[in-house]
């Protein structure tokens, strides 16, 4: 994208730079305090993800839950994205019909419900497992709620200058509850009883609770306001949040594109799941998403994640305080890696940025494959370190990407009316693609050990040529602007330029008018389409 592109982004960006930093605008310090609840959800949701893989270096937990074998463990992550696959369709339908925020609710609740079931299963009742299992099954309910909603929340809600930012920052809180959860369980991995695994389970009701009442306090999505014919509630929290209390000219500029947005993509298309696969621009939205759906569960990262116990057994290392500490000391790796990540994704085109970081992941399985090979056959103690630095590598390159683009970016291709659809449509298919996860690489780790890699490897090669081909550049446009991306007739996908142009000329030049900024702006609209507009250059 060539520099100066007169995108509503740069000249948002412009005029919040002028106003001041953000936090001397009393509308953006409320919002943002009220974007920290979404955060808090996914804090918990990448906690809770971690317990299971640090409770299987507890034998405390593995007494009370009668000594689970690897296929009963699988089940654990099994039937949280079996309950997740079941809901799924009901949150992007609540969505629609009752706001985000419901389901944001309803997230907090189940999360609620189930640590309580967890922490008191093995207090002498007759199957341990059974509830225990159970309380896997209720947070995985509420947890598909939870990453459908929020991501669609940090997208429509944020001041467009901020929106690239605080939308990607959302999976860094994934990984961010990972962390506390790896060091929680170090800490009372050194307890010999069953508050060695309780506390940590314990914990995280407190973060739920708070999500559950503030979440009261989170504005509803204008876009969602508007959808419902309520014109006065969409320009009402414009005004006093991206206006500080005043019907600015950025306020009108964001009023009109989103009626105006919304009005043609009601003509464009009826209401209903086909909208999924109605229209060649709605194909390649859809394909993109579940692509990125794909990549996320089937890049081989996910036995890093829930069976990193099991990679560190295969190179003889077994200790509990050694095996948690590793652990530990990788989710802030892995932390970093997210937020080196969050600065790219601003500087850096969407397509390369992922083609890069696919790159490193395939050299990474490669690593793996190599050290665990040399391990097996020589038990090398150099090796072993070269497995755990690899395993670390792959975890970088995963979470670079992962972190900040994998649900961001799924909601910003998406138009408002496909976009709770279009969330869902990704979460069906990576609840699926875990419930594959949890239980298929439970027992081909323990069946064929180091060799299971090499599926993998296979697959990235694959999924490095499918983000060339479906990969698009989003980079400094609103979300209005980022719809028109893919609807160029003939189906050809322009670069960014090309698709803020049209959005300038549909939205100031046909109303003839001008956005001033101030006495001396104003926007204009003069662009070319690339060359070769269906792959965006690099």
């Amino acid at each position: 994208m060539t520099a100066g592109a007169p995108t509503a982004f740069r000249e948002f960006d412009a005029a919040y730079k002028r106003s001041g930093p953000w936090w001397r605008n009393r509308g953006l310090v409320s919002l943002n305090l009220a974007l920290l609840v979404i955060y808090v959800t996914q804090v918990n949701n990448g906690y809770d993800s971690a317990l299971i893989a640090g409770f299987q270096a507890m034998q405390p937990w593995r007494d009370d839950l009668d000594n689970p074998s690897p296929s009963k463990i699988g089940f654990l992550n099994l039937i949280s994205y079996c309950t997740g696959l079941a809901t799924a369709p009901i949150a992007a339908f609540a969505s629609d019909r009752w706001g985000r925020r419901l389901c944001i609710r309803y997230a907090a609740l189940t999360m609620v419900i189930g640590s309580v079931m967890g922490t008191c299963a093995g207090e002498g009742d007759a199957s341990p497992y059974g509830l225990f299992l159970g309380s896997r099954a209720v947070i995985g309910s509420g947890l598909a709620f939870a990453i459908i909603i929020s991501p669609i929340l940090l997208q429509e809600l944020p001041h467009p200058s901020q929106r690239q930012t605080v939308s990607s920052l959302f999976n860094t809180c994934y990984v961010l509850g990972s962390i506390v959860a790896a060091w929680t369980i170090f800490g009372t991995g050194m307890l010999d009883t069953s508050w060695s695994w309780r506390i940590p389970y314990i914990i995280q009701i407190g973060p739920a609770v708070f999500a559950l009442v503030a979440i009261f306090c989170v504005p509803e999505s204008p876009r969602f306001h508007l959808g419902r014919g309520d014109e006065q509630a969409c320009l009402d929290f414009l005004i006093q949040y991206h206006g500080n209390g005043e019907e600015t000219e950025l306020v009108r500029f964001e009023f009109e594109e989103m009626k105006d947005t919304l009005r043609k993509e009601r003509e464009a298309t009826q209401y209903g799941w086909s909208i999924l696969w109605a229209t060649r621009a709605n194909r390649r939205r859809t394909a993109l998403v579940l692509w990125i759906g794909f990549c996320q569960c089937l890049s081989g990262q996910a036995i890093i994640t829930f069976y990193y116990t099991s990679i560190l057994r295969l190179v003889g290392l077994t200790d509990t305080q050694q095996v948690t500490g590793i652990n530990g000391g990788l989710q802030i790796f892995n932390y970093m890696a997210s937020l080196l990540g969050v600065w790219l994704v601003p500087r850096v085109p969407r397509r390369r940025l992922l083609m890069a970081a696919w790159i490193g992941v395939l050299c990474s399985n490669v690593w793996l494959i190599v050290a665990s090979a040399l391990y097996a056959q020589s038990g090398s103690e150099s090796a072993g370190i070269a497995a755990v630095v690899a395993v670390w590598l792959y975890d970088f390159f995963f979470n670079l990407v992962c972190g900040p683009l994998f649900f961001s970016y799924t909601a910003e291709v998406l138009p408002f009316n496909m976009r709770a659809k279009g969330m869902m449509a990704n979460a069906l298919l990576t609840k699926s693609l875990s419930i594959f996860n949890s239980y298929v690489n439970s027992v081909a780790l323990a069946s064929i050990g180091w060799k299971y890699y090499l599926v993998y490897t296979a697959l990235i090669m694959v999924q490095l040529i499918g983000w060339y081909v479906l990969a698009v550049n989003t980079n400094g446009l609103t979300l209005e602007e980022v719809a028109l991306l893919f609807e160029e007739p003939g189906g050809a996908v322009p670069d960014v330029e090309h698709a803020a142009t049209v959005a300038h000329r549909t939205l100031i030049g046909e109303r003839g008018t001008k956005l001033k900024l101030d006495d001396d702006e104003s926007l204009e609209s003069p662009a070319s389409p690339a060359e070769d507009p269906l792959h965006p250059p690099l």
